[in-house]
Protein backbone atom coordinates (compact mmCIF):
# COMPACT_ATOMS: atom_id res chain seq x y z
CA UNK A 1 0.00 0.00 0.00
CA UNK A 2 1.38 3.44 -0.90
CA UNK A 3 3.03 5.34 1.90
CA UNK A 4 3.19 2.45 4.34
CA UNK A 5 6.47 0.68 4.83
CA UNK A 6 6.64 -3.00 5.53
CA UNK A 7 8.55 -4.32 8.53
CA UNK A 8 12.22 -3.31 8.40
CA UNK A 9 11.73 -1.03 5.42
CA UNK A 10 11.67 2.77 5.58
CA UNK A 11 9.04 4.80 3.76
CA UNK A 12 11.49 5.76 0.99
CA UNK A 13 12.79 2.20 0.60
CA UNK A 14 9.18 1.13 0.11
CA UNK A 15 8.69 3.97 -2.41
CA UNK A 16 11.77 2.93 -4.36
CA UNK A 17 10.65 -0.71 -4.39
CA UNK A 18 7.28 0.35 -5.83
CA UNK A 19 8.83 2.92 -8.20
CA UNK A 20 7.20 5.91 -6.48
CA UNK A 21 8.70 9.37 -6.20
CA UNK A 22 8.64 11.49 -3.01
CA UNK A 23 5.57 13.43 -4.22
CA UNK A 24 3.66 10.19 -4.79
CA UNK A 25 4.72 8.92 -1.38
CA UNK A 26 3.46 12.08 0.29
CA UNK A 27 0.18 11.88 -1.64
CA UNK A 28 -0.12 8.29 -0.47
CA UNK A 29 0.54 9.29 3.15
CA UNK A 30 -2.11 11.99 2.96
CA UNK A 31 -4.65 9.72 1.30
CA UNK A 32 -4.04 6.84 3.67
CA UNK A 33 -3.70 8.69 6.98
CA UNK A 34 -5.64 11.98 6.71
CA UNK A 35 -8.52 10.74 8.87
CA UNK A 36 -6.07 9.44 11.50
CA UNK A 37 -4.32 12.81 11.61
CA UNK A 38 -7.63 14.67 11.91
CA UNK A 39 -8.96 12.42 14.70
CA UNK A 40 -5.76 12.77 16.72
CA UNK A 41 -5.85 16.55 16.32
CA UNK A 42 -9.53 16.59 17.28
CA UNK A 43 -8.92 14.47 20.38
CA UNK A 44 -6.58 17.19 21.64
CA UNK A 45 -8.23 20.35 20.32
CA UNK A 46 -11.90 19.28 20.73
CA UNK A 47 -12.91 21.64 17.92
CA UNK A 48 -13.59 20.63 14.32
CA UNK A 49 -12.10 23.72 12.64
CA UNK A 50 -9.01 23.76 14.83
CA UNK A 51 -8.47 20.06 14.12
CA UNK A 52 -8.74 20.68 10.36
CA UNK A 53 -6.17 23.47 10.63
CA UNK A 54 -3.86 21.25 12.67
CA UNK A 55 -4.20 18.43 10.13
CA UNK A 56 -3.26 20.80 7.30
CA UNK A 57 -0.33 22.08 9.32
CA UNK A 58 0.76 18.50 9.99
CA UNK A 59 0.84 17.68 6.28
CA UNK A 60 2.73 20.91 5.56
CA UNK A 61 5.34 19.67 8.02
CA UNK A 62 5.42 16.36 6.14
CA UNK A 63 6.07 18.21 2.87
CA UNK A 64 8.90 20.14 4.50
CA UNK A 65 10.36 16.94 5.94
CA UNK A 66 10.27 14.91 2.74
CA UNK A 67 14.07 14.62 2.72
CA UNK A 68 13.88 12.81 6.04
CA UNK A 69 11.32 10.25 4.85
CA UNK A 70 14.18 7.81 4.38
CA UNK A 71 14.55 7.65 8.16
CA UNK A 72 10.87 6.93 8.83
CA UNK A 73 10.32 3.24 9.67
CA UNK A 74 6.52 3.40 10.16
CA UNK A 75 4.57 6.13 8.40
CA UNK A 76 1.42 5.69 10.53
CA UNK A 77 3.22 6.12 13.85
CA UNK A 78 5.39 8.93 12.51
CA UNK A 79 2.39 10.86 11.17
CA UNK A 80 0.48 10.27 14.39
CA UNK A 81 3.42 11.73 16.33
CA UNK A 82 3.58 14.78 14.02
CA UNK A 83 -0.21 15.26 14.37
CA UNK A 84 0.04 14.88 18.14
CA UNK A 85 2.78 17.48 18.58
CA UNK A 86 1.20 19.86 16.07
CA UNK A 87 -2.13 19.77 17.92
CA UNK A 88 -0.44 20.17 21.31
CA UNK A 89 1.48 23.20 19.98
CA UNK A 90 -1.72 24.75 18.62
CA UNK A 91 -3.54 24.16 21.87
CA UNK A 92 -0.70 25.68 23.89
CA UNK A 93 -0.94 28.80 21.72
CA UNK A 94 -4.63 29.30 22.43
CA UNK A 95 -5.70 31.67 25.17
CA UNK A 96 -8.82 29.63 25.93
CA UNK A 97 -9.46 25.91 25.65
CA UNK A 98 -12.96 25.69 24.17
CA UNK A 99 -14.34 22.28 25.10
CA UNK A 100 -16.90 20.45 23.08
CA UNK A 101 -20.41 21.28 24.20
CA UNK A 102 -21.79 17.85 24.99
CA UNK A 103 -25.09 17.46 26.79
CA UNK A 104 -24.90 16.84 30.53
CA UNK A 105 -24.97 13.19 31.52
CA UNK A 106 -28.20 13.67 33.47
CA UNK A 107 -29.93 15.19 30.42
CA UNK A 108 -28.88 12.27 28.25
CA UNK A 109 -29.89 9.66 30.80
CA UNK A 110 -33.33 11.22 31.21
CA UNK A 111 -33.83 10.69 27.46
CA UNK A 112 -32.67 7.06 27.31
CA UNK A 113 -35.25 4.82 25.68
CA UNK A 114 -36.21 1.45 27.13
CA UNK A 115 -34.98 -0.30 23.95
CA UNK A 116 -38.14 -2.21 23.01
CA UNK A 117 -37.99 -1.22 19.36
CA UNK A 118 -35.10 -1.01 16.93
CA UNK A 119 -35.36 2.77 16.44
CA UNK A 120 -35.53 3.24 20.19
CA UNK A 121 -32.53 0.96 20.68
CA UNK A 122 -30.57 2.94 18.14
CA UNK A 123 -31.48 6.14 19.97
CA UNK A 124 -30.48 4.59 23.29
CA UNK A 125 -27.17 3.40 21.82
CA UNK A 126 -26.45 6.92 20.53
CA UNK A 127 -27.35 8.42 23.88
CA UNK A 128 -25.07 5.95 25.66
CA UNK A 129 -22.30 6.87 23.26
CA UNK A 130 -22.79 10.54 24.19
CA UNK A 131 -22.61 9.62 27.88
CA UNK A 132 -19.35 7.77 27.29
CA UNK A 133 -17.96 10.67 25.24
CA UNK A 134 -18.85 13.04 28.08
CA UNK A 135 -17.22 10.76 30.66
CA UNK A 136 -14.07 10.38 28.53
CA UNK A 137 -13.91 14.14 27.97
CA UNK A 138 -14.09 14.56 31.76
CA UNK A 139 -11.02 12.42 32.39
CA UNK A 140 -7.73 14.09 33.20
CA UNK A 141 -5.77 14.69 30.03
CA UNK A 142 -3.02 12.23 30.94
CA UNK A 143 -5.65 9.47 31.07
CA UNK A 144 -7.96 10.70 28.30
CA UNK A 145 -5.38 11.03 25.55
CA UNK A 146 -3.96 7.49 25.63
CA UNK A 147 -7.49 6.09 25.95
CA UNK A 148 -8.64 7.98 22.85
CA UNK A 149 -5.57 6.89 20.91
CA UNK A 150 -6.18 3.29 21.98
CA UNK A 151 -9.92 3.06 21.42
CA UNK A 152 -10.62 5.52 18.62
CA UNK A 153 -7.41 5.16 16.67
CA UNK A 154 -6.85 1.51 17.66
CA UNK A 155 -3.16 2.14 18.24
CA UNK A 156 -1.05 -0.29 20.24
CA UNK A 157 0.58 0.60 23.56
CA UNK A 158 3.96 0.76 21.81
CA UNK A 159 2.62 3.17 19.16
CA UNK A 160 0.98 5.36 21.80
CA UNK A 161 4.21 5.41 23.81
CA UNK A 162 6.12 6.58 20.75
CA UNK A 163 3.53 9.23 19.91
CA UNK A 164 3.29 10.58 23.46
CA UNK A 165 7.01 10.13 24.10
CA UNK A 166 6.45 8.22 27.34
CA UNK A 167 7.38 4.65 28.38
CA UNK A 168 5.07 1.89 27.18
CA UNK A 169 4.54 0.78 30.79
CA UNK A 170 3.16 4.26 31.55
CA UNK A 171 0.74 3.95 28.63
CA UNK A 172 -0.55 0.60 29.91
CA UNK A 173 -0.91 1.98 33.45
CA UNK A 174 -2.79 5.06 32.23
CA UNK A 175 -5.09 2.94 30.05
CA UNK A 176 -5.86 0.67 32.98
CA UNK A 177 -6.62 3.64 35.27
CA UNK A 178 -8.75 5.38 32.62
CA UNK A 179 -10.83 2.27 31.92
CA UNK A 180 -11.31 1.60 35.63
CA UNK A 181 -12.46 5.20 36.23
CA UNK A 182 -14.86 5.04 33.29
CA UNK A 183 -16.29 1.75 34.53
CA UNK A 184 -16.84 3.19 38.01
CA UNK A 185 -18.46 6.40 36.70
CA UNK A 186 -20.67 4.53 34.26
CA UNK A 187 -21.76 2.08 36.97
CA UNK A 188 -22.67 5.01 39.24
CA UNK A 189 -24.67 6.71 36.48
CA UNK A 190 -26.53 3.52 35.58
CA UNK A 191 -27.30 2.92 39.26
CA UNK A 192 -28.84 6.41 39.49
CA UNK A 193 -30.86 5.74 36.32
CA UNK A 194 -32.02 2.37 37.67
CA UNK A 195 -33.29 3.89 40.92
CA UNK A 196 -34.32 7.24 39.43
Amino acid sequence: MAGQAVLGETVLEHAQATAQGPAEVIDGLIGQHSSLVFRIAYSILRNHHDAEDAAQECFLKVLKAQRRLGQVPCSKTWLARVAWTTALDRRAGRAIFPGTQLPKSEEILSQLADGRETAEQQFADRQMQLVLERLIAGLREELRQPLELSTVEELSSAEIAEIMDIPESSVRTRLLRARRLLKEKLAAILEVKKHG
